[in-house]
């Protein structure tokens, strides 16, 4: 409750400041442009989307679940994303396949957690790929990019202690939790599980999980910004798409509620600005891109869950 009422609070000190700067008559550009046509397309891209996610899922899982396990809570996880702060809906799926897999949550969050590795790698990639095809790459527009590789190298570093220092790693947890009296605790409970994820990171395990990271972003949810362009009649340079894209996913890795308002839209609004557009302009297609993409995945939320439950009942 108190992670979502956080959430909360940051969404409205974005959505005050983004009120304070820009008119709600920005709006009136929509006025004669939809093509609904484009809503179709727009739909199946956010359900595309998701199969090369839920196959690098189903690979980290080492096939654990089936496939249609992964899709159907993949696709619940990042529905509940959309509502539940600080990656809420992730959680869930961890507990609805563990529930599938009888695999521990320790095992399961290590997975995660290299999932989000994966992701954060290939958007800032991507984000660097858009800003030197567009000729953006002065050092004011790199400062984002920077952070981030700062923080994916350290992930790298920690993943590659576990790899290469399992053994000076796990002797240093065990003098760590033996100076709070907790050695044992370690040992039962989180010992074995860091050897798992070392001998996990030492096979070739993780070569298919890579190889289906760009794709996920580029394949699927890069289609989707550049159709909420479209949908709007608002050229969108596919360029521009990774750019967007890159930087609404470092948005909505800021803890709010629901689904990220607000700071979406401000990260999203700061891209139209490094491209020298219109702000205004940004706002109306970080809403149309924010709301086409709620309601789109808590719609294939809701049906992902009756069909879980379904396959729940089938299978007992």
């Amino acid at each position: 409750m108190k992670k979502w009422l956080v959430g909360v609070l940051i969404s409205g000190i974005a959505v005050y400041f983004l009120s304070q700067n820009f008119n709600i008559n920005e709006f009136e550009r929509l006025n004669g442009k939809i093509n609904w046509y484009i809503l179709p397309l727009l739909f199946l891209s956010n359900l595309w989307a998701f199969v090369p996610f839920s196959i690098r899922w189903y690979y980290l899982l080492e096939k654990k679940i089936s496939f249609r396990q992964s899709l159907t809570t993949s696709m619940i996880g990042v529905g509940l994303n959309m509502i539940l702060p600080a990656r809420g809906g992730d959680v869930v799926r961890l507990l609805m396949n563990k529930k599938d897999s009888e695999l521990p949550l320790t095992h399961l969050f290590s997975r995660i957690f290299l999932e989000k590795v994966m992701d954060l790698a290939a958007v800032v990639l991507l984000g660097a790929v858009a800003l030197f095809t567009m000729g953006l790459g002065q050092t004011k527009n790199l400062s984002l990019l920077f952070v981030s590789t700062a923080v994916i190298i350290s992930m790298f570093v920690g993943l590659g202690i576990i790899k290469y220092a399992l053994e000076p790693l796990r002797s240093f947890f065990q003098f760590l939790f033996g100076l709070i009296k907790k050695r044992s605790l370690y040992e039962e409970k989180f010992d074995h599980h860091l050897i798992e994820f070392s001998n996990f990171l030492k096979g070739d395990k993780l070569r298919i999980p890579v190889l289906y990271s760009i794709p996920t972003w580029v394949f699927g949810y890069a289609i989707s910004y550049y159709l909420a362009g479209v949908l709007i009649g608002m050229p969108i340079r596919f360029p521009e798409t990774l750019l967007f894209m890159f930087l609404g996913g470092l948005g909505v890795a800021i803890p709010s509620a629901p689904s990220g308002i607000g700071v979406f839209h401000a990260a999203l609004i700061s891209g139209f600005l490094i491209l020298g557009r219109d702000p205004g302009e940004g706002l109306v297609y970080a809403t149309v891109v924010h709301l086409s993409q709620f309601l789109i995945t808590t719609t294939l939320a809701a049906v992902a869950y009756l069909d879980w439950k379904v396959f729940q009942k089938q299978e007992h």
